[in-house]
């Protein structure tokens, strides 16, 4: 399918906060989906590979007319298709990539379609803005680590033992970020305090993820690895602990926060996953 545009914008934020703000779900249905009423599909907070929502292709539009689905959504692409009923389909690619100092982002924006559809040109300039907007706010925000600690190709979550409305669900070792404290040394801070256990942060893992509420606070993950000689992790303040592999993932009852994860966790785990570098 052709390359009908091309097109790059700047953000005054990292990476892997302005390809959060790329997969926000308000965000893509209000501006791209632009179904007036219509609620965003599906709930989550930001989409994931595999998602649907209603696209109205007229000023008002039939819902019916078009539909949009996530290829992809991650730290290196979000790649939304757009399948007409009545008229040209299409893809719109979006490929975020550091520049300057790593706190300021271009992103590359390609239109594949045999042509380009008339109602998606107008939007895309909304929504980029919007995404603007969004990765600048998110980037000053409180910051909540998770530690992605991996072994063997296995992944150690944990199990919420409170508060009630949690209690149950898993979720990766973690907490807060404390002033004057950098991400990689509250992974290690975390990490000791909920498992006994020492650990080296390493590479972040996935986007940011907004956190609900008010608190205007996101979760980054970063790999974990236990340094030699450190004792195996034990459940210090929660309920249980499980080493889980990419097959068994989707398994667990998640945390929304951690479950916007699943596809780079997956990939983390078997790299032959799926995920592949776009072109």
């Amino acid at each position: 399918m052709p390359v009908v545009l091309e097109r790059t914008f700047a953000v005054s934020a990292p990476l892997r906060t302005v390809a959060a703000a790329l997969r926000h779900t308000r965000t893509v249905a209000t501006n791209l989906g632009a179904v007036a009423g219509a609620p965003a599909v599906p709930a989550g907070e930001l989409l994931l590979a595999g998602d649907r929502f209603p696209v109205a292709t007229g000023s008002v539009g039939d819902v019916s007319a078009c539909e949009g689905t996530v290829s992809r959504a991650d730290e290196s692409a979000v790649e939304l298709r757009f399948d007409s009923f009545a008229g040209p389909s299409g893809r719109v690619r979006f490929m975020p990539r550091e520049w300057g100092s790593g706190v300021r982002t271009r992103c590359e924006v390609h239109l594949l379609a045999s042509e380009a559809p008339e109602w998606l040109l107008p939007r895309l300039d909304g929504y980029l803005e919007a995404v603007r907007g969004l990765a600048s706010e998110w980037s000053l925000g409180p910051v909540v680590v998770g530690a992605a600690l991996v072994e063997d190709g296995m992944l150690l979550a944990q199990q919420r033992r409170y508060p009630a409305v949690h209690a149950g669900g898993w979720e990766l070792p973690g907490g807060r970020v404390e002033p004057g404290e950098s991400e990689s040394e509250a992974v290690v801070r975390e990490c000791r305090e909920e498992l006994g256990t020492e650990v080296r942060a390493l590479e972040r893992v996935g986007t940011d993820v907004p956190l609900p509420g008010d608190s205007g606070m996101s979760l980054r993950v970063r790999l974990a690895c236990r340094v030699a000689g450190a004792r195996l992790p034990v459940p210090l303040e929660h309920r249980a602990l499980r080493w889980v592999g990419s097959s068994e993932l989707a398994e667990l009852p998640w945390l929304e926060a951690d479950r916007l994860l699943l596809d780079s966790l997956r990939a983390l785990l078997d790299p032959g996953s799926g995920k592949q570098d776009p072109k």
